[in-house]
Formats: C-alpha cells, sequence, structure tokens
C-alpha cells in the first residue's frame, strides 16, 4: 500500500477526502498533514486543529501538525496581493509547498489537499499550485475534484465546521454582508 500525505485544512474536509481515497483503485495509507499559516485568528485556528486531531484519532491515521500559528507568515506571502484570486494563489503555493516536502519526508510518493473538496476554492490554481510544488519536491500531486464526496457522519459527529476558508480576508468577505 503506498503512503500518501493528506494536508488538510479542517475535519469536515477531511472527512470528505477520506471517502473520496477509499474510492480510489490505487490503494492508500493516509498520513496527515496540518500545516495552515493562513488560518486566523487564533482561536480559529485552535478550533480546526483540535477537530482534525479528533478525526485523525477517530480514523486511527497518524497525524503529523505544524502547531505552529503562522500569521506573520501568511501576511509576509499575501502582502501585496490581499485579493482573490492573487491572494488564493500565494496561500495555495505555501501551504501546498510545505504540505510537499512534508510528504518527501515522511516517504510518502504522493500528496494530496482537503483543499480539492471545497465548493469554494479554485480548483486551476489549487491543482497548479499542487503540482509544482510537487515537482519541486519530487513527489507527485493527487488531484481529484472530490466536491461531490461525502465525509462519513459517523467519522465527523460532533466535529467543529468552520464557516468560512480560514483567512481573514476570506472571513471578512463572508461576513461583509451580515449585519
Amino acid at each position: 500500500m503506498d503512503k500518501i500525505l493528506v494536508h488538510a485544512c479542517c475535519a469536515h474536509c477531511l472527512g470528505k477526502l477520506l471517502e473520496g481515497l477509499k474510492a480510489e483503485p490505487a490503494a492508500y495509507a493516509p498520513i496527515l498533514f496540518w500545516g495552515n499559516p493562513n488560518i486566523h485568528p487564533l482561536i480559529e485556528w485552535r478550533r480546526r486543529l483540535k477537530a482534525v486531531k479528533m478525526l485523525a484519532e477517530r480514523a486511527r491515521l497518524p497525524l503529523v501538525a505544524d502547531e505552529e500559528y503562522g500569521l506573520v507568515e501568511f501576511c509576509r506571502a499575501v502582502h501585496g496581493h490581499e485579493a482573490a484570486p492573487a491572494r488564493c494563489a500565494r496561500c495555495y503555493a505555501l501551504r501546498l509547498g510545505r504540505a510537499a516536502r512534508v510528504a518527501r519526508e515522511q516517504g510518502c510518493g504522493t500528496f494530496t489537499s482537503t483543499l480539492v473538496t471545497s465548493r469554494h476554492q479554485d480548483h486551476a490554481l489549487i491543482r497548479a499550485a499542487g503540482e509544482a510544488a510537487g515537482a519541486a519536491e519530487g513527489v507527485a500531486f493527487l488531484y481529484r475534484d472530490w466536491r461531490a464526496a461525502e465525509a462519513d457522519p459517523e467519522q465527523v459527529k460532533m466535529l467543529y465546521h468552520q464557516q468560512y476558508c480560514g483567512c481573514v480576508f476570506s472571513e471578512s468577505d463572508r461576513f461583509r454582508d451580515t449585519k
């Protein structure tokens, strides 16, 4: 069974991706990776990390977690490019570059990301960033459009479910018109 590193940004998207992986013709042994300097504020970052840890435990999967809050790193990466899609492209490159490096370090020939499960993300940019990161680290990026996948309800039961992508800019976009 081939090892695959799965970059996870939240538990619910991770649940969807794990179900998608089950349908793959190749059998994969997932290693989960948390590396999300884009998620803000700090309390949101902590909620999502805790939910990913809980899902990893439920699914009995190993988790490699970068537990350094990355506010400064993310701000530097997107500075001067705060509007989507330029901001998103830089964010994808930052996170998938890190995931590709960890995949290589963990002995995984392939990596993917829960970003490919989202209806709100730019899949062309994700794929381009993943393939570029994979080429730079000598690992393959597995792109699948898993937007239609559904998480196992028992796996994600009672886990935190976020309301926006994660970055402070997407939070602003999401709640701008609310009162």
